[in-house]
């Protein structure tokens, strides 16, 4: 029996050390997806009500993925809740007024980082796709840099150099090769 409560404890010992680690773990990535959901969130509303993105303030979070914003509308300041769905649907409503309620479908990208939606309001003249993405840390930066490096345009004065040089040197495979020069006299 002594044993017993050895055996149990070496047991849960692997099991609270991985409890642990997880929730270290979990505010990081909520963190990362709340960035992304929020952004998400600005987006649909800044096409919603026509306004810019930088106009909306982040004045809480209700519960994961449910978030309340403001920003100045309808000649005074207006709340909205934005709740982003794990079932694909971006669900907004005013908090204000309460008529107000919209349900866009989102979609994640390949890479599973960035969410898409498309949605077009008649009041708002913006029809481009609506892209979250996480911020870029120095090692994307990096990578965007190795990327484009390849696809630059070659500057105008180099362009006119290379021509010179291949129309030279088409000139000269062209032309009649000159006369060996005369063997020294022995």
């Amino acid at each position: 029996m002594p044993d017993t409560p050895r055996s149990l404890l070496r047991l849960l010992l692997p099991a609270l050390a991985l409890v642990v680690s997880l929730l270290v773990a979990a505010p990081q990535a909520r963190a990362a997806g709340d960035d992304v959901n929020l952004s998400l969130c600005k987006q649909i509303l800044s096409r919603l009500l026509c306004k810019k993105v930088n106009e909306f303030g982040y004045v809480g979070k209700v519960e994961s993925g449910v978030y309340i914003l403001s920003v100045f509308y309808a000649s005074k300041n207006s709340e909205f809740l934005c709740a982003v769905m794990p079932d694909g649907q971006v669900v907004v409503q005013d908090r204000t007024w309460h008529p107000t309620r919209r349900v866009i479908p989102y979609t994640p990208d390949s890479d599973g980082k960035c969410l898409n939606a498309s949605f077009s309001s008649p009041e708002c003249p913006s029809r481009a796709a609506i892209k979250a993405c996480p911020a870029k840390g120095p090692g994307d930066a990096k990578e965007q840099v190795r990327e484009t490096f390849w696809v630059r345009p070659i500057p105008q004065i180099l362009e006119e150099e290379y021509k010179a040089m291949s129309g030279q040197s088409q000139q000269n495979a062209t032309a009649p090769a000159p006369p060996a020069p005369p063997a020294p006299a022995k």
